[in-house]
């Protein structure tokens, strides 16, 4: 029963795909997961090809609960067996609400314990931008993945995610894993940008660990395309999509097999 965040402040680095395919890969598993997006767009749903659930209803948002105008299961979007998603409608509202009564904190933290005691997992995706919000879900976290860009931008999205750790006073030793995202072995940038980050995450996260960069594969707009994760059934992929998708999800357990939450 773990609460775990990937975060970055920099945004197009693959947060989102990466928790969603993580989340994914623990259910077909049989573990029971819950997806927590505090992303205004919550673009998680668009993982699943479920964007039409994020506006099908418009009374079960996460800020409705905290509220007390909805129950815990009423605002449980299922999307695939044993995978769940949260979304919510308004993140700025909700942070300013947290900073001006401290006890919408311990109504979140409530509300945090409350869904532990069903589910294994419990994944929070973030948006880029900074908030109350984050904060205060940070710190709840037990494991913090951060996912890095292996390109100039993604290296400064690296060092803006420590100085935001350390302004708010978030402990930087709750980052357990680093994952780089975006290698390719025939491009010189990202195979720079690797080395960096290693000798980076070495002097400013001793204590994370650096994983296997993830290549950057053309197969996962495709499937995205198609409204299907890494872990659905194939579909109607072309012979060659099927052959790179076999690839990419091989890639993926890999990795996923070495994180320990």
């Amino acid at each position: 029963m773990a609460v775990i965040s990937t975060f970055c402040k920099k945004g197009g680095v693959g947060k989102t795909t990466f928790i969603g395919y993580f989340a994914h890969y623990y259910a077909k598993q049989g573990k029971k997961v819950l997806v927590l997006s505090v992303d205004d767009q919550n673009s998680i749903f668009k993982i699943y090809g479920a964007e039409d659930k994020i506006f099908s209803r418009n009374d079960n948002y996460l800020e409705f609960l905290m509220a007390g105008h909805a129950e815990m299961g009423d605002i449980l979007i299922e999307v695939r067996e044993n995978l769940y998603l949260i979304k919510t409608l308004n993140t700025d509202k909700l942070s300013m609400k947290l900073t001006l009564e401290r006890r919408q904190e311990k109504i979140l933290q409530t509300i945090i314990d409350e869904y532990q005691t069903f589910f294994d997992y419990i994944f929070v995706d973030f948006p880029p931008s900074s908030s109350r919000l984050t904060e205060v879900l940070l710190d709840m976290s037990d494991d913090i993945l951060l996912v890095v860009g292996l390109d100039s931008l993604g290296l400064g999205g690296f060092f803006n995610t420590i100085q935001y750790f350390i302004d708010n006073d978030i402990n930087l030793n709750g980052i357990k894993y680093i994952v780089p995202n975006g290698y390719s072995k025939n491009k010189r940038a990202p195979k720079i940008s690797f080395e960096q980050l290693k000798d980076q995450a070495q002097e400013f996260t001793p204590t994370a660990e650096v994983l296997p960069p993830i290549n950057d594969r053309s197969i996962i707009k495709n499937i995205q395309f198609e409204g299907l994760s890494v872990f659905d059934d194939e579909g109607n992929l072309t012979p060659y999509d099927k052959k790179s998708l076999e690839t990419l999800k091989e890639e993926l357990i890999e990795i996923f097999n070495m994180i320990d939450i």
